[in-house]
């Protein structure tokens, strides 16, 4: 396994943990469906392609980053938000392999830690809405720490968000996430566009929804069905993204 993959293992743990330790099982079961989303980011305005399947209290998200970073294969997970566990799907060059892990119960101080997340100005509503892949979308905008300006347009229906932000590796482990990923949560809505721009007005990043399918889904989405398991041994406690 290479770094590239341990850091983005560490990033799915610490997105799965955020999301079971503070959304209600019935919010995923809302919606059965795939969402499609593009995000792009960085000086060179690179885009990663995230695909999300949500079926009867479990989630599956697809990164599609191989070519971005010159590698082939892939990386999944699937979420069981009542049975508190995360399976990590890998396929690298036809050998697939996949690694369970289950999520601990967080503790009162890692709870009230994700929930305060990074300082913001309390999210305004601006009136303003527009249909964005088939749901309607209101839009919100708030300012962070660092003076940044962002938008968020918020639909209904769709289930709960999980990103690679809570506790995001690349910022060092037990970071919290931004504060307006908690809004959406609390809120019980799907962030269906999300533009930051810098302190001059400068677009950051942008993630947006491409499409919604809403429609049924096979079990066999959520399964390991093709998978052999890979061991891992045991990294006293280097997977839960708020242990230090």
């Amino acid at each position: 396994m290479n770094s590239h993959s341990s850091v983005l293992r560490r990033g799915l743990f610490a997105a799965a943990f955020v999301l079971v330790s503070l959304t209600a099982a019935s919010a995923a079961e809302s919606f059965e469906g795939r969402i499609h989303m593009d995000m792009t980011g960085g000086n060179k305005k690179e885009k990663m392609s995230i695909e999300y399947a949500m079926k009867d209290g479990k989630m599956r998200m697809d990164p599609q980053m191989g070519e971005r970073h010159g590698r082939s294969g892939s990386m999944g997970m699937i979420v069981d938000m009542q049975a508190r566990e995360m399976i990590i799907l890998m396929d690298n060059d036809g050998k697939k392999m996949f690694m369970r892990r289950p999520i601990p119960q967080p503790t009162a101080e890692q709870t009230a830690k994700v929930r305060e997340g990074h300082p913001m100005s309390a999210p305004v509503a601006t009136g303003r809405t527009e249909m964005i892949a088939g749901y309607q979308a209101t839009e919100y905008r708030t300012t962070n720490e660092k003076g940044e300006i962002i938008e968020l347009w918020l639909a209904k229906g769709l289930g709960p968000f999980m990103s690679f932000s809570g506790g995001n590796p690349m910022m060092g482990r037990g970071t919290p996430p931004p504060g307006w990923e908690n809004f959406v949560r609390e809120g019980n809505a799907f962030p269906m566009r999300v533009v930051t721009h810098d302190a001059d007005g400068a677009e950051k990043m942008r993630m947006e929804v491409t499409s919604v399918d809403k429609a049924p889904l096979p079990d066999s989405l959520f399964s390991t069905d093709g998978y052999t398991e890979f061991q891992m041994p045991d990294l006293g406690g280097m997977m839960n993204p708020f242990k230090r």
